[in-house]
Parts: structure tokens; sequence; C-alpha cells
């Protein structure tokens, strides 16, 4: 016996049966049936214009096909009822007529409706519509008002990875979630450490550090002009403008000009340094170590006693005075043999309130004082 198996051709082209997709309509489809010399935008444009003029007509068209029916089957209504009273055959033929006549209007509307053509957006209806506001993250008005120093001792290690990233995306997603880096003091470190970076011969990190410089910068001073108060308003729309290619060129080209006036400026800082280290004055301590010479104002000189030792250092007898400078302990014991106790006593007074002199620390000293 033949056994009866399935038609799976006829399933096949069932399941693939796409016709129900024909009537939706993208602009892109209208690419395949452009002439390689007609511009595509203006070929769009012109079968969008056709396809809007073509549907407003079927609308109207079906428009008033459906208040010719309305008027037909108000006026049947009207003629079922005189059916009723009378039996008049003429009404009878004129119902039929009127039949007839919404029938064949309700095909032509239904003709209508079947080659609508469907945009994407006309398939679609909003379900729910809200909206969810992000609370951003607040600044500290004790960081507004913050100190340079304070300032970059907080916030160190975030300006230190700020100014590595490399890309704009990276530092946009950076200072959204740091918002409290837009600030001044943040574009005074970021400029330091471009003329550091330069001064140690690293010209390729310093051009980087520019840019994030500049980013910060930008940012700061739109929020003035603008009038804006908090500078992540306009934070987004800075980047939004810098995804333009002329924007990101003049970013470049001013991220060029700002490099050499910091090459520029470190050529003079380092012969600044040059010339400092020449002209410093340095002695060897007592632990082999070199020292610079730093003049001290008068009050931090002041010594125990509130005497300044440069004042009484020079107020002192000749030979007193070389016996100080020099350290020289035997001479000033000589020195101080050959006066008189009160006036040698009094001397002696005021080295140790300038601090120039200090009796109990000393064996040598007391041994003076002894003799004194």
């Amino acid at each position: 016996s033949l056994e009866k198996r399935p038609n799976w051709e006829a399933k096949s082209a069932m399941a693939l049966n796409y016709s129900k997709w024909d009537n939706i309509v993208c602009s892109s489809d209208d690419d395949d049936d452009c002439h390689p010399n007609i511009d595509k935008k203006l070929w769009r444009r012109l079968m969008k214009e056709k396809r809007e003029k073509k549907a407003s007509e079927d609308l109207a068209r079906k428009n008033f096909l459906e208040s010719e029916n309305e008027k037909d089957k108000k006026e049947l209504s009207e003629i079922q009822a005189l059916k009723e009273e009378t039996e008049a055959v003429d009404l009878e033929e004129k119902e039929k007529s009127i039949l007839a006549a919404i029938k064949k209007r309700d095909r032509e509307i239904l003709a209508i409706n079947r080659r609508k053509k469907w945009k994407p957006e006309e398939m679609c209806h909003v379900v729910e519509d809200r909206t969810v506001v992000n609370t951003p993250k607040k600044i500290d008005e004790d960081i507004k008002n913050m100190e340079y120093e304070e300032f970059v001792k907080r916030f160190e290690s975030k300006l230190e990875a700020y100014s590595k990233l490399t890309t704009e995306r990276l530092s946009q997603g950076f200072l959204i979630k740091n918002p409290e880096l837009l600030h001044e003091h943040s574009s005074g470190f970021l400029l330091l450490r471009s003329l550091d970076l330069e001064m140690n011969g690293k010209s390729d990190a310093m051009k980087k550090v520019v840019k994030q410089y500049l980013i910060v910068q930008y940012v700061l001073d739109l929020t003035k002009s603008m009038g804006k108060t908090d500078p992540r308003e306009v934070l987004l729309p800075f980047f939004k403008k810098l995804e333009s290619g002329e924007k990101m060129t003049g970013l470049r080209e001013e991220v060029e000009s700002f490099s050499q006036k910091i090459k520029e400026r470190a050529k003079v800082k380092l012969k600044e340094q040059e010339e400092e280290r020449k002209n410093k004055k340095t002695f060897i301590g007592e632990d082999g170590k070199e020292y610079e010479y730093v003049e001290l104002s008068k009050e931090e000189r002041m010594g125990p006693g509130g005497l300044d030792p440069i004042e009484v250092l020079e107020s002192l007898p000749e030979k007193l005075r070389e016996a100080f400078a020099n350290k020289d302990v035997p001479a000033l014991q000589k020195a101080i043999r050959e006066m008189p106790i009160e006036e040698a006593k009094k001397h002696m007074d005021r080295c140790t309130a300038a601090g120039l002199w200090n009796p109990s620390n000393d064996s040598e000293e007391g041994e003076s004082g002894k003799e004194e």
C-alpha cells in the first residue's frame, strides 16, 4: 500500500511567506530603485513625498466613502420604516440599490486598507511613558572653597589617574564620576604637572597632560561664559561638540600650540635653576653632607633670651668676636681672662641670651665660667 506522506514543500513555502511585510516601508528600500546618477537623499525625499501624497488621497477617498455609507444607511433605515407601513414595490427596488452601493463602497474601503503602506513608527504604540531622573552627585561647598595644597593632597590620586587618560570618552566618563575635579585647582595641578614632565624630558607624556588640562579649562571657561554655576551642566554639551571633526581638530591644534609654550617655559625654568645652583652658597656640615646657607629673618634668628645673635656678635670686642666666629674655645677663654670680670660677665650673658653660648652643655664652657 502507498503511504501518504506530508507535503513538506508546501509547508515550507507557507512557513517562508513574507507577504505580510510587503506593506512595510523603510526609506532605505528606495535605494534599490535609485539610478546611480541620482542622489540617494534626493531620491528618498521624492519617494517619501510621493507616498505621502498617495496616502492623503487614499485617506480623503476613504473618508468620502464612509460618509456616503453613513448617509445611505440612514436613508436605508427610513425606507425600512416606511416598508412596515406600506408595501410599495419601488421601496424594495430602492433598498436593493442602496445596499448594492454600500457593498461596493465597502469593497473599495477594504482595498484602500489593504494597500496602505505602513511606516515603522505607525506600527507601534506607547504602552507606558515615564521619566527617570538621576540625582546628580552633590559637590561639597568645602571643596569649592578649598585651598590649593589641601585640594591636591585630597585628590592627588584622582588627578594623577585623570592626567593619564588618552581618549575623550574615558575623560568624559571619569569627570562625570568625579565632578569635584572640575575645579580651578585641577587646572593648576595639571599645568604644573605638564611643566614638570617637560623639564624632565618627557615631551610625549607632557602633551597628554596638556590635553587633559585644556579639557578641564574649556569646561570651566564655558561654565562662566554661559552664566552657569555648576560645570556639570556644560560637561556633556562640550563633549558632544567634540564629536564633530572641526572641534576635534581645533583641540589638537590647541594642544600643539600650548605644548610649545610649555616647552619654552621649561627652557626658561631650567636656565633659572642652573643659575640658582651656581649662585647658591653651601657648606659642609659636621656629618660630611653639603648644606645650603639660608638667610633667616630677624624673628627666626632670635635666641632663647630674645636677642639677635648677629647684632650681639657685631657688638662684641674684636678678640671675642673672632673667637666666636672661628669657634676657637681657647681663644675665647683667653679673651675673657683679659677682660674685667663685670665686662666679661655682661658680654657672656648677652651671648647666652642670643644663643651663641650655652654654658650648661659644654664642659669647656664650664671651666671658662669658673675662671671668670
